[in-house]
């Protein structure tokens, strides 16, 4: 990866619906809530680390981290999270995960870094898809999602397809793409 400075944003905004509607940031997994392993993940690879919420302010705010709640009502979608960080990126690249991913491995950012070359974003593929919300963008690109969300869209697979994009195969690393969704696999792992 090139000496570009790196903001990750991780998203922990979503609804739970599977969980039964509980911020699923803060739902313990192998001993500590599942936000702190994205956090212990990917703050090493990082120069700058904001996080995006839509509830629980009080918890998100007394993180070490800069926090921004997600301003759109009603669970607007990932898009909606990664906007309402970008007044706060000072860096050249926004790396993205989501909250509920507490397995991604210690090179996940310069594995992206690395192919990104002339493209605008980099976007991981576990061997069967692309993890749409696990990507590097230059950060000018992080602008045209509120573009894309002013039109009525709101995919985030919709949003990365339209972009000059590389895709990297983690086909290699497929564990690291538990997602953790329901009670079941909290007891399972």
């Amino acid at each position: 990866m090139s000496s570009n400075r790196v903001t990750g944003i991780i998203l922990a905004g979503g609804a739970g619906r599977r969980m039964h509607s509980q911020d699923k940031a803060w739902i313990e997994y192998k001993g500590k809530p599942l936000i702190e392993h994205v956090i212990d993940d990917i703050e090493p690879q990082v120069d700058q680390l904001i996080i995006s919420y839509s509830r629980n302010e009080e918890r998100f705010s007394a993180l070490p981290f800069a926090s921004r709640s997600d301003k759109k009502p009603f669970f607007s979608g990932p898009l909606s999270g990664v906007m309402s960080c970008v007044d706060l990126v000072t860096t050249d690249l926004v790396f993205v995960a989501p909250c509920d991913m507490p397995n991604l491995p210690a090179d996940f950012v310069a594995r992206l870094g690395q192919a990104l070359n002339g493209n605008d974003l980099a976007v991981a593929h576990d061997g069967d898809r692309e993890q749409h919300l696990l990507f590097l963008a230059k950060t000018y690109t992080i602008d045209s999602i509120g573009f894309y969300l002013g039109s009525g869209q709101r995919s985030v697979a919709g949003w990365v397809a339209s972009q000059k994009r590389s895709v990297v195969d983690f086909s290699d690393e497929a564990a690291c793409f538990l997602n953790i969704n329901t009670h079941a696999q909290l007891s399972s792992e």
